[in-house]
């Protein structure tokens, strides 16, 4: 999942203290060219001192592929819901829930209705 600083953003993605408008973000994300040609978009709010904060919009039906994250993770589903599996095992989750997984485990996500998720990943990043 590639991420990015915003573009028209001239804040840091990392100091001693940082806020973030979650409802500009996600209005920002669906403005852009990648959402209103129907697919997924994120990107990086905080990256470094070993956490990485990622906010993700997707499409009904979208998917994130097998992956690995280098460090344990969470999922926190803002709007919509999502499907989280993980070896054998997948959990839908909906709104004000959070999924989490240890380091390395290989897990894919899938938009059951149009969502957006808080991702961080902690330790190696």
């Amino acid at each position: 999942m590639p991420t990015r600083p915003h573009p028209e953003s001239e804040r840091s993605m990392r100091g001693p203290l940082q806020r973030f408008d979650l409802d500009a973000e996600v209005a920002r994300l669906r403005e852009e060219k990648a959402w209103r040609e129907g697919r997924r978009n994120a990107i990086t709010l905080r990256k470094g001192e070993g956490m990485s904060v990622v906010l993700l919009v997707m499409k009904a039906g979208d998917r994130l592929d097998e992956h690995a994250a280098p460090g344990p993770i969470s999922v926190s589903v803002r709007e919509g819901s999502i499907r989280f599996s993980a070896g054998s095992e997948s959990i839908e989750a909906g709104e004000k829930s959070i999924i989490t997984c240890d380091a390395g485990v290989r897990h894919a996500v899938e938009a059951i209705s149009d969502a957006v998720c808080v991702i961080t990943v902690a330790g190696r990043v």
